[in-house]
């Protein structure tokens, strides 16, 4: 144990011999008696027999900060934030549209010599069934004939064409259902076929279907009626214009239209007066 003490206080005072003469190798210019009165005045360490030196760790201070060091830095400015722009989407290509159908073109229609259209099932069926007229302006009397369903069909009184497509035609030179004398015949025209979209169109198409004893109706705008029963009809060329003629005692009314196939002859329909 004294010789670890021994050992202790050499080496304590080797160490405070280096550190003087170190101490005035750095400062040439102090004297040599300031380093020795360090040496004198630092205090020995007190060393007790028996326990080993513990020297205590120097304390780190943390160095001394200014207060205009201890403010915290200025935060940076906010930079202005940019839309983002969402990333537009391709359009969808159009759907191609469907080519539309095409109509069917109608079929080319039968025409007579006279340029009238053969009429189809559709109007044909129009035509037997009942059709209603009335007295329109300029008509001097209504044609009736229940059998073939015609009511009320204007009749006009002129040679002209246009009275012939607008309903029936009477023809100014023969006599009228209220004429005077013994006998009398009325003589009426209509077409067969005829233009579509006429007063005339397919008006005595079913003349050929009266029979004996069918009715015929002829009402003038006074709303005089006078009634006639079918007697007989045959068939004349175009130009036997006596059809058109009195027969003596005889009051009659006389109908007459195309005949077909080739519309080129006559149908006389006589009815007597009843």
């Amino acid at each position: 144990m004294l010789l670890k003490a021994g050992i202790a206080l050499m080496s304590a005072a080797l160490l405070m011999a280096v550190g003087v003469a170190v101490f005035v190798f750095l400062q040439p210019g102090e004297p040599v008696v300031a380093a020795t009165k360090v040496a004198e005045t630092s205090p020995e360490p007190r060393l007790e027999y028996g326990e080993p030196q513990r020297v205590a760790p120097e304390e780190t201070k943390a160095p001394e900060v200014k207060a205009e060091e201890a403010s915290p830095a200025p935060a940076p400015e906010p930079k202005p934030e940019v839309a983002v722009k969402p990333e537009s989407q391709p359009e969808p290509s159009p759907k191609p549209k469907p080519a539309p159908t095409p109509e069917p073109e109608p079929e080319p229609r039968e025409t007579t010599p006279q340029g009238w259209a053969v009429p189809n099932d559709e109007q044909i069926q129009g035509a037997n069934g009942p059709r209603r007229y009335g007295l329109t302006a300029g008509a001097v009397m209504g044609l009736t004939v229940k059998a073939i369903g015609l009511y009320d069909v204007p009749v006009f009184s002129s040679s002209e064409e246009w009275a012939l497509d607008a309903g029936v035609r009477h023809v100014p030179e023969t006599s009228m259902p209220w004429s005077g004398g013994a006998q009398r015949n009325v003589y009426l025209e209509g077409h067969r076929l005829g233009y579509g979209g006429t007063g005339s169109y397919l008006v005595f198409y079913n003349l050929d279907k009266l029979g004996r004893g069918d009715e015929v109706l002829l009402r003038n705008r006074n709303g005089d009626r006078f009634k006639y029963r079918v007697s007989d009809s045959f068939v004349v060329d175009p130009s036997e214009s006596w059809v058109m003629g009195q027969i003596r005692g005889r009051d009659m009314v006389t109908l007459q239209t195309c005949t077909g196939p080739g519309y080129s002859q006559r149908l006389i329909v006589r009815a007597e007066r009843v």
